[in-house]
């Protein structure tokens, strides 16, 4: 497993804003966000760091906050807990933009996270982030926001590096062996894809004799 750069900067014990983005709970990139949240708040208990924590969608929103709770629990931290900090906004796409961003103007957190299912208001939070002089830490598997994203972030995770975050920054041997077990399948099925090929050139090469 190697180092994902952008998930260092969870340990500067400073005040993180964690935005879900504007997914629903049966999205992959959204389970896989509520997954890293819980891992963050985890260090936030830790270092003793605010969460901050809007929703955009009900039924995350409430995920999430037992997510949350627990992950203060695991670490010895529930007195920490602050189920003030995470909250629902709306579910209206712009106007949940325009919520996070009033939040990174007046909280003016150092961290912001954008992990989860985005769309056209990805632009729109990141440059405010960038504004404020947050280090920002992105990932969605949106392909066509993953360039907002690389552009105003420091840090994005791209594509499976969204999924394999939470197995990174938990340690957990389960989802551990998850990640190395699809790494070792895609090495195999490389490796079968390119012996084949060599396979079909070399059977070829007689055919193609016979026209020369």
């Amino acid at each position: 497993m190697r180092k994902i750069a952008g998930l260092q900067a969870i340990e500067m014990g400073k005040p993180i804003l964690y935005c879900p983005g504007i997914g629903y709970i049966e999205d992959i990139a959204t389970i896989a966000s509520v997954s890293i949240l819980g891992e963050v708040a985890k260090k936030c208990g830790e270092y003793d760091t605010k969460l901050i924590n809007p929703h955009f969608d009900p039924i995350v929103y409430t995920v999430a906050r037992e997510i949350v709770k627990e992950s203060y629990t695991s670490v010895g931290r529930p007195d920490a807990f602050d189920p003030d900090s995470i909250y629902y906004v709306t579910d209206s796409q712009f106007a949940y933009a325009a919520a996070v961003d009033g939040i990174m103007l007046r909280e003016r957190p150092a961290t912001n996270f954008l992990v989860g299912w985005f769309r056209a208001e990805s632009l729109i939070l990141a440059e405010t982030g960038a504004s404020t002089g947050a280090i920002q830490i992105a990932g969605t598997d949106q392909v066509s926001q993953l360039p907002f994203f690389v552009t105003a972030c420091d840090y994005t995770l791209i594509g499976e590096e969204l999924y394999a975050a939470s197995a990174y920054i938990s340690r957990e041997p389960l989802l551990l062996g998850a990640i190395k077990g699809e790494d070792w399948g895609k090495l195999i099925i490389g490796a079968i894809l390119i012996a084949g090929s060599i396979l079909g050139l070399l059977t070829a090469l007689p055919i193609l004799q016979l026209f020369d």
